[in-house]
Formats: C-alpha cells, sequence, structure tokens
C-alpha cells in the first residue's frame, strides 16, 4: 500500500470501521481511498474541505462527489494532530478522472486556469478571484454549476484560511451521466466539530498514547 499517511493515530483508523480490511485504492496531495466490499472510502486531512463536499451532498449539490456516508473526524492526524488536524472519513460514489484532452475537459481547463493562474488560490487572492469566478458563471453556461459550487467553496473558508483549488485535477466525471464534478476544491483548512466530536477525539487521542506507553 502506498502510505500517504503513517503513525499511530493512522494505525488506530485503519483498526476501526468500515476501513479494517479494506484495501489502498489511490491517493492524492491529501486524501486516500479505500475500497472494501464494493464501497469506495476517501480518508483526508482537508477536515474544511471535507465538511464543504459533506454539506453541499446533503443538500443535493449535484456538482460535487455524492457523500453517501459522512463518519467525520476518526482521531487526531499524526502530523498535525496537536494543533487541530484530524482525519476525516467519509463514504464517496465512485467517480472517474477527466481526461484533460476531452473537449469539456480542455475547455473547463482554460476557464479554469484564467481564474487561477497555478490552480491554487491563496487568502490574498480570494477577493479578486471571486469578482472574478462570479462573472465567469453566466459566461460560461456549461459550466455554470461547477463554477457557482467553487464559489461556494471559497466563501466556506474562514478569512485568511485555506486555499481554493480551481484545478482540474480536482474535477472528476460520473460515470452514469457523464457530468463533472468537484472532488477535492478545498485544501489546508481544518474543519469544524461539534462538541460531542471534540470530546471524542480527546478519548481516542488519551486511548491512543496509553496504548503506546504501555507497548
Amino acid at each position: 500500500m502506498t502510505q500517504l499517511f503513517s503513525g499511530p493515530y493512522f494505525d488506530y483508523v485503519m483498526s476501526q470501521e468500515p476501513l479494517c480490511g479494506a484495501d489502498y485504492y489511490a491517493h492524492g496531495s491529501s486524501a486516500m481511498l479505500f475500497q472494501r466490499d464494493g464501497n469506495l472510502y476517501r480518508l483526508t486531512t482537508d477536515g474544511c474541505g471535507h465538511g464543504f463536499l459533506a454539506e453541499q451532498s446533503a443538500k443535493g449539490n449535484s456538482s460535487v462527489v455524492k457523500v453517501i456516508e459522512d463518519f467525520g473526524p476518526m482521531a487526531p492526524s499524526d502530523e498535525y494532530g496537536d494543533w487541530g488536524e484530524y482525519y476525516w472519513l467519509a463514504q464517496v460514489e465512485w467517480l472517474e478522472p477527466v481526461d484533460h484532452s476531452s473537449p469539456d475537459g480542455a475547455r473547463l481547463d482554460e476557464i479554469l486556469n484564467a481564474l487561477a493562474e497555478d490552480g491554487s488560490v491563496v487568502p490574498e487572492e480570494r477577493p479578486r478571484f471571486l469578482i472574478e469566478c462570479e462573472a465567469a458563471i453566466p459566461a460560461h453556461e456549461e459550466f455554470a454549476p461547477l463554477l457557482a459550487t467553487l464559489l461556494q467553496a471559497a466563501n466556506y473558508l474562514l478569512d485568511g484560511e485555506g486555499l481554493v483549488d480551481a484545478n482540474l485535477s480536482n474535477v472528476m466525471r460520473r460515470p452514469a451521466t457523464g457530468a463533472l464534478v468537484w472532488a477535492d476544491p478545498i485544501h489546508n483548512s481544518i474543519g469544524y466539530m461539534t462538541a460531542e466530536q471534540e470530546d471524542e477525539m480527546k478519548r481516542i487521542r488519551e486511548a491512543v498514547r496509553a496504548k503506546a506507553e504501555i507497548a
């Protein structure tokens, strides 16, 4: 298995349902995909991006990957767990990569490159991006839902935090319909947790540390 993540907290997550017994499938810059019994699971440390996709999917936004089940935070991350970063898990639909040379892929790539030259929008560039992205929606009707969702993603981030990842590599194709959807439009921002989830993460942190001390 290609290890994007490693450490005692990751090992704990992999020992729990539904990932115990799951097989590695693929990974990106901040997420790993696992498959088990025909289901696909996405584990990420980008909590804000996870929350955005789960929220939009629950609201019926067909321009994001469908989140079938949101498991929320599973454990502190091994790299930055002491600074509020966690492993977040969801069962998601199966999607296919977008061919950059396909007609719609090439057109969308051109639009996204015009909005963000290097693919990522840092906080300082966000005001300009919001204006230009909003203007691009009526100008490109074919991609209006995707661009509107990208605009929502930018507004979902707190001021001064995270990146809008306006890159074609974060767009996937839904096999049944051929529709293009966002799979990962936000990076580098921690997720929002409930008080109950915070308590559970504290319990898991203490349990994993206690186990390490015994070993």
